[in-house]
């Protein structure tokens, strides 16, 4: 029995997942989060169960159309690229903030996958972290640690 090249990515995105389930029980909440319907575990934790569900059923139900892939037409330099600005991305998030990192690691992704465009992956990256970072701190009172907003008196 030959096992195909989507199946064996699925059981590693399984573990992946898995791995993602151990770490979000790592996540400190506030004692007067704990009992509320929706804090920082809560996401977290419904992604990392989603994956695993997931990607069982992948391995589980039978292939209908078993996909052959070419690796000589694969983009591997793109996706080493991406793995290095993740990796950055995860060290420099607590140094530089929240929006700096993310629109600046959302600039770069874009570049790397191909987009040329500079209008578009500036509106993209800067102006969109800047929606969703008001959408968390403004709206829904969720705190993000942010050294540079913070330098310029935005949040507190």
């Amino acid at each position: 029995m030959r096992i195909s090249t989507d199946k064996i990515i699925s059981l590693l995105f399984f573990v992946l997942s898995a791995f993602y389930l151990y770490q979000t029980y790592q996540i400190q909440v506030f004692s007067f989060d704990e009992n509320a319907p929706f804090n920082a575990k809560t996401f977290p934790t419904f992604l990392a169960y989603l994956g695993m569900f997931l990607s069982t059923l992948y391995v589980a139900l039978p292939e209908r159309n078993p996909s052959k892939v070419d690796h000589k037409v694969l983009d591997y330099k793109s996706t080493l690229y991406l793995i290095i600005i993740v990796t950055i991305y995860g060290f420099v998030l607590l140094k530089i903030g929240f929006f700096l990192s993310t629109s600046f690691f959302l600039f770069f992704s874009y570049y790397f996958l191909g987009e040329r465009r500079w209008i578009w992956m500036l509106i993209l990256s800067f102006p969109f972290v800047a929606m969703f970072m008001f959408l968390l701190h403004g709206l829904l009172d969720i705190y993000l640690r942010d050294p540079f907003l913070k330098m310029l008196g935005i949040i507190g």
